[in-house]
């Protein structure tokens, strides 16, 4: 008969059915937007939907589709905690996912957001993931050692110059971070995933205001309340 290593579920809502939970195979996400010249660190899985999308980095007109937290970006609804609203949890995966930029058909010139190959290869070099769950570290790395959950890869053929600009993820193989134990996180203990760049360094963008945003996608078997 197959266990399942989820927290104990002490803590559920008076107002849930007691004794009982179910089991759902869920995505845990959040994201924060970052711009070129972005230096020092930020936090993802502390602001909940309808707050503004926490940035690393200064400057431009933040894109109207980054600027407040909602189903896209997040799906936390209490800062910093899954609560009731998702449940207890067993985290499986920890993928780091990079917008995908647009390119002009004709002239093959990069959008104003999201993550070109300069991007990428900024990112990928320059920073790092730290994974918290109640103030303890549960994992570390840089952060092509999360690869993406998924996104746009692949090439664009453009018709105005017969030129072929490469649309970039973070990994080649999308999946995330397979965790062999996963990271068991109780409904009221506080999630962290610290996004940082080298110390003393700042991103090298196409351009001081191009922005992307950066999601932290957690893969989970998740036991919430039977109502």
């Amino acid at each position: 008969m197959a266990r399942y290593l989820l927290p104990d579920a002490r803590l559920r809502s008076p107002t849930a059915v007691r004794g009982k939970s179910d089991l759902r195979d869920e995505n845990v996400y959040s994201a924060i937007l970052v711009n070129g010249g972005a230096s020092g660190s930020q936090r993802m899985f502390t602001v909940p939907q309808g707050q503004a999308i926490p940035r690393l980095g200064t400057g431009g007109t933040v894109p109207t589709h980054a600027s407040t937290h909602s189903e896209t970006t997040t799906n936390l609804t209490k800062a910093g905690e899954l609560g009731s609203a998702i449940g207890d949890a067993a985290v499986r995966a920890l993928g780091v996912t990079y917008e995908a930029a647009q390119y002009t058909a004709s002239s093959g010139a990069l959008g104003v957001y999201g993550c070109g190959q300069i991007e990428a290869a900024e990112l990928n070099n320059k920073t790092y993931l730290e994974f918290k769950i109640a103030g303890k570290r549960q994992i570390i790395g840089n952060i092509f050692m999360f690869p993406s959950m998924g996104g746009v890869y692949g090439s664009v053929s453009t018709t105005g110059n017969a030129a072929t600009v490469a649309t970039v993820a973070n990994g080649a193989t999308p999946g995330g971070r397979k965790l062999k134990i996963p990271v068991q996180v109780a409904r009221t203990d506080v999630v962290e995933a610290i996004f940082g760049v080298a110390s003393g360094a700042g991103l090298t963008f196409t351009g001081s205001t191009q922005f992307s945003l950066i999601w932290c996608s957690l893969s989970a078997l998740v036991k919430g309340d039977v109502r």
